[in-house]
């Protein structure tokens, strides 16, 4: 039996936006003609450096090319093209723009990668704006921190699934002379660390999946209004050092806490009561630097690996194998790493370390290994981890509990700027277009917030078209 496949024309799609526009068109002009004043919220020093390269207004308004990039957003329209034809069809859409005539694609893609610092400057000046509103609409989930890592994939060849398939089929081949040999693993380690296009698009593992994207950290408070966020553009993450890429982007994750708080509390003095992380934070740093440094509540679940067992301690304190108890792990010295907290590592006792043409190298003779690793299972021991351990919301309590549920609210607008607003099917690879879509989608929300507020609408923040519904 053929299928009956009905394939969406540009004329059905602009009969849509049309069709929105002519039903929602008062309700949706009157939101930003009474309660948006986009010049008003612009920083003075964003129209001074758009200005600034003539002595005459250019073309096209700074606060025209910011609606219609917001209105972009709104749309859920990520190809600057279609957005581009449909301004071209609609009046009331380049209307509501303030556009006389329409920029192309071009001009869209400068002003992007020009002002990509000033959208920034931007979003934290209604960031300044939004924190107090936020505390009116409640104050309990405005007084909480989250942080989650995420990424931005970029539109490179090293995407495409077939790359990695390739890879693997060529890594089975090696495994039917070795049993032992794990091919998916060995296919993982052999993926390019970074993408040919643009080296600053590294290889991540984010949910679930290996790709190459623009590695970000995302602030949120309770109610899952952005704060804050950070671009690990220059680092990589090292999947060859951890067992899985699991462990790999938790030890990643740990890491880049600190700098992305010290990013984010050296532009607003902001207070805040807890802070919400999944496991890959649970780092004694990261403890110290929330409860001791900044007064805040950690809410972090430990980090543990459970399809592996944990080392026991014997009397002494020393841990000891996960199968036999009897056997005491060998002390490998003091692990000291920059804002980490200092270590003892304990290495497996049927693991050797020994130099083999100049590098250290461990031999593991175990018949029953717990781990893949081939140094055998490694437990490092923080020398100062009261923080972590006595938490001053004990875990598993009730409201240890009932602030973790909260912490769910930055996966719904992560999902939100990445479908919705379309950030996930942009077209682009260049790095700091990727940060202006990024920035542009929250600035959206903020403005989103603003409208909500101006309505006394408040139960629907993270969408502005159930405003006009």
């Amino acid at each position: 039996m053929q299928a009956n496949l009905n394939q969406l024309s540009l004329t059905d799609i602009y009969s849509n936006i049309d069709e929105y526009f002519q039903s929602d068109k008062p309700k949706l002009i009157k939101l930003f003609e009474q309660h948006i004043d986009l010049a008003s919220l612009i920083p003075q020093s964003f129209f001074n450096h758009y200005y600034s390269n003539s002595g005459r207004p250019r073309q096209y308004s700074l606060t025209s090319m910011i609606s219609a990039l917001i209105i972009k957003s709104i749309l859920s329209i990520a190809d600057t093209s279609l957005f581009i034809t449909i301004l071209n069809l609609s009046s009331e859409l380049r209307n509501l723009c303030g556009f006389t005539s329409v920029p192309n694609a071009s001009q869209f893609s400068r002003f992007k990668i020009s002002f990509e610092k000033d959208l920034e400057t931007f979003f934290h000046s209604l960031v300044e704006l939004t924190e107090p509103i936020c505390r009116q609409i409640n104050l309990e989930m405005a007084d909480i921190l989250i942080v989650d890592t995420t990424g931005i994939e970029a539109y490179v060849k090293e995407n495409n699934p077939k790359l990695f398939d390739n890879l693997l089929r060529q890594s089975k081949k090696l495994q039917k002379s070795n049993p032992d040999f794990n091919a998916h693993s060995y296919t993982c380690s052999k993926m390019p660390k970074e993408s040919c296009a643009n080296p600053e698009i590294k290889l991540s593992y984010i949910n679930g999946h290996y790709c190459y994207a623009l590695k970000t950290a995302i602030i949120t408070n309770g109610l899952g209004i952005i704060r804050d966020f950070d671009f690990f553009d220059k680092s990589t993450l090292d999947i060859s050092k951890s067992a899985t890429a699991s462990e790999a982007k938790d030890e990643y994750d740990a890491k880049s806490l600190i700098p992305t708080l010290n990013n984010f509390f050296s532009k607003h003095d902001f207070k805040y009561e807890y802070f919400l992380g999944d496991s890959g934070f649970d780092a004694v740093d990261n403890y110290k630097y929330l409860y001791a440094d900044h007064n805040i509540k950690p809410i972090i679940p430990l980090r543990r690996a459970p399809s592996l067992p944990e080392p026991g301690f014997n009397e002494d304190g020393i841990p000891t194998c996960p199968n036999d108890p009897t056997l005491p792990m060998k002390f490998d010295g003091i692990t000291r790493g920059k804002n980490r907290a200092d270590r003892i590592k304990w290495l497996c006792p049927k693991s050797k370390k020994t130099r083999i043409d100049g590098k250290t190298t461990y031999i593991l003779s175990c018949d029953n290994p717990c781990t893949e690793s081939h140094c055998g299972r490694v437990c490092q021991i923080p020398i100062h981890n009261d923080f972590r351990m006595n938490t001053a919301v004990p875990r598993n309590s009730t409201l240890w509990n009932a602030l973790y549920k909260i912490r769910t609210i930055i996966e719904r607008t992560n999902f939100m700027i990445k479908f919705p607003m379309a950030l996930n099917y942009t077209k682009l690879y260049n790095t700091t277009s990727l940060k202006s879509e990024l920035v542009i989608s929250a600035i959206t929300q903020q403005i989103t917030l603003l409208i909500s507020n101006s309505l006394k609408q408040t139960e629907h923040l993270l969408s502005i078209k159930k405003l006009v519904a």
